[in-house]
């Protein structure tokens, strides 16, 4: 049998591998955030100041550690033979606290309160790249008292106060520091929000003393306008994969509180599987190559939970931000997305039918061959009728010259942009009072000889644009003084 030697790397260079690992500043938080959950904390309260000397801190009122307990948790790679897999454990490799940490600033401190003991170590960069060495410093009473936010430690039971300084990273990147790290604490707390909604009723979670705002990417109160498809089971390697398929309601439908509840977020990029471990979101708007994103199926969303038994079939990584379905499943996953699909694709096109049931439209929708559509304005029109009967051959060619510029400069691509961005556009009559179509109804038939006012009321009544005020027919016919 050969020889054997004990291989320790460089603290210099291995720090700085781990410290480019790919975590965001938003991604490091919900990081920490899943050792408080892990510890079972109830209250989890995040302070953070870019004055003076700044620094980012995250308090929880977990079970806290003592200083065994804390020396493993500070080893990268700490030992996690003793976690049990249950709902709570959010944990991955035993690198998060560390890595999520130092992928931010150059100096951690952990301070853990249990047993009715205090205990504090940090992690100086400085410190550990001068010496090449693994230097943990355990601080004295006399300096963790002093740190930020300690105060606060002092007012629970138990707990666990992480606290960030020294942020090179966002300091070398920022036109203006300040500005920056305020915006990266902004984008950290949305994060967080969506990340950790399922914990929102058992968890309260606190960014400088304001809670952070309930986040539902389903919509799961919203029905029946929302609608909720079957959830399947999925048994592999003795953990169980549980799948459902989600349609959000027509976008331009929303509430104002349903659009809060989605984070106001772009709909289109949202869509696609939202995978959970542990209740944990760890991706979304992703269909991680098994739909192609598109206009129709914005509206769809597949919820996918897994356990934290089957991180390796996943390949999750460290950060818990990615991973890959396995291939064995795929099959079983396409039909509850091909269910979100199709319900977001009848649900986007009903829009359209609505357009073009009415016997007389504004506009034609004229199918021609290989897939191409033209639209036109509807010249059996009661209005375009009546004008054209009244015009001189030379006004009529005029008038049809500008519908057919109209109809050329149709703005398509505006429209559909539009669309993507979820603005609600106000061209139709729906997003008009009925006493707007009223007034306008009644200009159109001042216009119209007395003897066929009455006539061309009842055809303008069947139009889309007047089809809401039909029941006011004989509002209108006393307004115009049109008695027949």
């Amino acid at each position: 049998m050969g020889q054997y030697i004990i291989q320790i790397p460089p603290a210099k260079s291995l720090i700085a591998g781990i410290r480019s690992i790919g975590y965001s500043f938003a991604a490091s938080v919900a990081d920490i955030i899943d050792n408080s959950i892990t510890a079972k904390a109830t209250e989890i309260n995040i302070y953070a100041d870019p004055l003076d000397v700044p620094y980012f801190a995250i308090l929880d009122n977990g079970l806290g550690m003592d200083y065994k307990e804390l020396k493993n948790a500070m080893t990268f790679g700490s030992d996690r033979s003793q976690k049990i897999d249950n709902e709570l454990d959010l944990g991955r490799f035993g690198l998060g606290l560390k890595s999520a940490s130092l992928s931010q600033c150059r100096k951690m401190t952990v301070i853990s309160k249990a047993k009715s003991c205090i205990n504090a170590m940090c992690y100086d960069l400085d410190d550990i790249e001068e010496q090449n060495d693994w230097r943990l410093e355990v601080l004295t009473e006399e300096e963790f008292v002093k740190m930020p936010c300690y105060d606060q430690l002092t007012k629970y039971e138990t707990g666990t106060l992480v606290i960030w300084q020294e942020f090179d990273k966002l300091d070398a990147l920022a036109t203006n520091f300040v500005t920056s790290f305020r915006n990266a604490v902004a984008d950290a707390k949305r994060h967080v929000e969506l990340v950790f909604h399922y914990y929102y009723d058992s968890v309260n979670i606190y960014f400088n003393n304001d809670r952070i705002e309930k986040r539902d990417p389903f919509l799961i109160n919203s029905a029946p306008r929302q609608q909720t498809g079957r959830t399947d089971f999925i048994h592999m390697d003795g953990s169980i994969i549980t799948i459902t398929p989600y349609t959000l309601p027509f976008a331009n439908t929303l509430t104002i509180e349903e659009k809060k509840l989605l984070g106001n977020t772009n709909i289109y990029d949202e869509q696609g599987f939202y995978i959970y471990r542990n209740k944990r979101l760890i991706i979304w708007g992703s269909w991680l190559h098994m739909n192609v994103r598109s206009e129709l199926s914005k509206l769809a969303r597949v919820k996918i939970e897994i356990p934290s038994t089957l991180d390796k079939e996943w390949s999750l990584d460290v950060k818990k931000s990615t991973a890959k379905i396995p291939d064995k499943i795929k099959d079983s996953i396409k039909a509850s997305l091909e269910d979100s699909v199709h319900r977001s694709k009848r649900t986007t096109r009903f829009r359209g039918v609505k357009e073009q049931q009415f016997e007389d439209k504004v506009w034609n929708r004229i199918n021609l061959r290989d897939g191409f559509v033209k639209y036109e304005l509807n010249k059996d029109n009661p209005i375009y009728k009546l004008l054209s009967e009244n015009l001189s051959e030379n006004d009529k060619k005029l008038l049809d010259s500008f519908i057919f510029q109209i109809e050329m400069g149709l703005p398509k691509y505006s429209i559909q942009n539009d669309t993507l961005d979820d603005l609600k556009i106000v061209n139709d009559s729906d997003s008009s009072s009925q006493e707007e179509l009223i007034e306008q109804v009644c200009k159109d038939l001042e216009c119209i000889p007395d003897r066929k006012k009455e006539a061309i009321l009842e055809e303008l009544l069947k139009t889309d644009v007047y089809k809401s005020i039909s029941d006011k027919r004989e509002l209108i016919i006393e307004r115009i003084g049109a008695y027949v």
